[in-house]
């Protein structure tokens, strides 16, 4: 590793560690399917290095400055996915023993099914999933019969023991790359969705994550970097127009963070972004988090 994320600590483990308020970890690991273009684990070496370019001070009176934050390195590159997950997971685990926030870099979003198998062996309880992503990811199989995926990664996900359909909110989607087993789904599940065409509605977007922070007290927060538009977020990798803004992101990082028990921010894409801009608002969105925790 380089260079650690702005503002926090390298670090080549953590157990040592006391009063740990947040570990940066990354998952530079992408499935090799051919309809998505290759980059995504370039991401957490990426973001490291765009992160650099902020003080990572705003007007907020905490910051990345007054916290304890420790950047973990990555996972090793190149590994199955199996091994990627086992590895991963331990990672997490070993984060979330120490009462620490985990923020992991994909990668693309098939890194979350490593997330909550951490989670799971953390012996942590959690008791929500916040999807902030233009797409669903509950595809049986797909592409091409495969069950392992970042378009199949929350069914894996709500497979698992401790985690349930009812648990789950989506946040941004939209668009016309949903597929019908998936809207029929969340349909027959009565599974809970903030659609993207939502975000004209003040009232609505304000109950919907009043409802969260109410109800939940231990989060688990993935950000696929395509909820936002593609004006805001150019290099991803499957693009769906008609998206959130960028503040509107950070707004609600901001209201869900003294919930959020750890968060991912994934498909990040280097090789197809423009002038490093999806890079800059993936470290301004983990900058939001570290402001309001």
């Amino acid at each position: 590793m380089a260079e650690p994320f702005c503002g926090s600590f390298a670090v080549n483990e953590v157990d040592s560690a006391v009063d740990v308020d947040a570990v940066i970890v990354g998952a530079p690991y992408e499935d090799k399917y051919e309809i998505y273009p290759v980059g995504t684990a370039l991401a957490p070496k990426k973001i490291r290095e765009i992160s650099t370019f902020f003080s990572g001070q705003s007007f907020s009176e905490q910051s990345i400055h007054q916290l304890n934050v420790l950047d973990f390195g990555d996972t090793r590159e190149g590994l199955s996915y199996p091994d990627f997950q086992n590895e991963f997971s331990e990672k997490i685990a070993t984060i979330l023993r120490k009462n620490a926030l985990p923020i992991i870099l994909g990668g693309d979003h098939s890194i979350a099914l490593g997330t909550a198998k951490g989670i799971q062996n953390s012996g942590m309880e959690f008791d929500s999933i916040v999807w902030i992503d233009a797409h669903l990811d509950l595809m049986n199989k797909y592409p091409n019969g495969n069950k392992f995926s970042r378009a199949t990664v929350l069914r894996r996900i709500i497979e698992l023991d401790n985690f349930s359909t009812k648990q789950v909110y989506f946040i941004g989607s939209r668009g016309h790359n949903l597929g019908w087993e998936e809207i029929e789904f969340v349909n027959s599940n009565k599974m809970k969705v903030l659609k993207a065409n939502s975000f004209s509605l003040e009232d609505e977007i304000e109950n919907f994550i009043k409802n969260i922070i109410t109800k939940h007290k231990n989060v688990y927060v993935s950000v696929d970097i395509d909820v936002l538009d593609p004006v805001f977020a150019p290099g991803i990798s499957v693009p769906e127009p008609g998206g959130l803004t960028s503040r509107e992101l950070f707004s609600i990082i901001e209201k869900l963070a003294k919930v959020i028990g750890c968060f991912e921010i994934v498909e990040v894409n280097p090789k197809i972004d423009i002038n490093n801009l999806t890079s800059m608002v993936a470290c301004k969105t983990i900058f939001s988090l570290l402001d309001a925790i």
